[in-house]
Parts: C-alpha cells; structure tokens; sequence
C-alpha cells in the first residue's frame, strides 16, 4: 500500500494514546481507491484530509473508552461516505453531496484488540454501515460534519466491545 506523506501524518497522531485510554493505532487503505470519498464541489485533496481527521477523531473518543492497558490496532480499508455526489444542481458545476435515506454510510475494516500482555482478545473484518442513519440525527441543527459515519463508528463500538468502559 502507498500512503501519501499528509495521510501518514494524520495516522501516526491516531497512535498517541489519550491519558486513561486504549491506545489506537489506526491506518489507511489508499482513499484514492475507497468507493465514496468525493469533494463535490472543494478541493479533493484537502477534503480527503478533512475526512480522514474528522474520522480519527471520532475512534479516538470511542477508543478513549477502552480499558489503558488495551492496544486497538484498525485498518480502514473501505469508506463509502453518507450520500452521494450529484453534478447536475443549478449553482454547483463541481457537484454537491446529496444525502437521501437509501445512501447510507458503509466502511470495511480490519481489526484486533490486545491486552497488556500483548494476548489477542477480539479481532475481525467486519464491513459496518448504518441502514437507518438518519434515525435520531436532529437536522437542519446538527449540522457537524460526518455525523452518520461518527454515528456509525460509535454503534460499532457499542456493538462490538461491550464490556466495561472508561
């Protein structure tokens, strides 16, 4: 795989532990090859490095909840975005994301969880999504950028380690 050098950057911040937190070591596949990851209309590079921060953020909070002594290791290997970029709008001749009920949010990843003696505890290739992404989103007033995937993240990690949390 070929990372490009600002999405390295972003990835080795994701291996920082937060203070009483798993520590998250999290990667990328190549975005240029995820299914959804379009700009429509703002510059594609900068809106890819957006994503992908904007999305380690969110595993970071979900992580944090894990027990200190744990290490999450994910890949992200597929990203297909909430909605889909639409170019035949009057005013956006770049496109425009167009979010209806049957676009939802999809990702692939890899995962394995670790104990302090470095003992697998959970590990997997789930493909997750979020069929019904708009239940319970309060729009227009949540206007926070990402929130189905942020949403879909956080269910994942409910689902998949439930257990005590932090």
């Amino acid at each position: 795989m070929t990372f490009k050098p600002s999405v390295m950057a972003l990835a080795l911040l994701a291996v920082m532990p937060l203070s009483h937190a798993a520590t998250l070591q999290l990667t990328w596949g190549d975005p240029d090859k995820f299914r959804d990851i379009r700009a429509g209309d703002d510059n594609q590079i900068k809106y890819q490095e957006r994503v992908i921060k904007d999305l380690e953020a969110a595993f970071k909070t979900q992580a944090a909840k894990l027990p200190a002594e744990q290490t999450l290791k994910i890949e992200i290997k597929d990203l297909d975005l909430a909605g889909e970029v639409e170019f035949f709008h009057p005013g956006f001749p770049f496109g425009i994301r167009v979010v209806r009920n049957i676009d939802f949010p999809r990702m692939e990843l890899s995962y394995e969880l670790r104990d302090g003696k470095s003992q697998v505890l959970k590990s997997g290739d789930p493909v997750i999504s979020d069929m019904g992404f708009r239940d319970g989103i309060q729009l227009p007033n949540n206007s926070t950028p990402l929130r189905y995937e942020t949403k879909m993240i956080k269910q994942w990690f409910e689902r998949e380690f439930p257990g005590p949390r932090t």
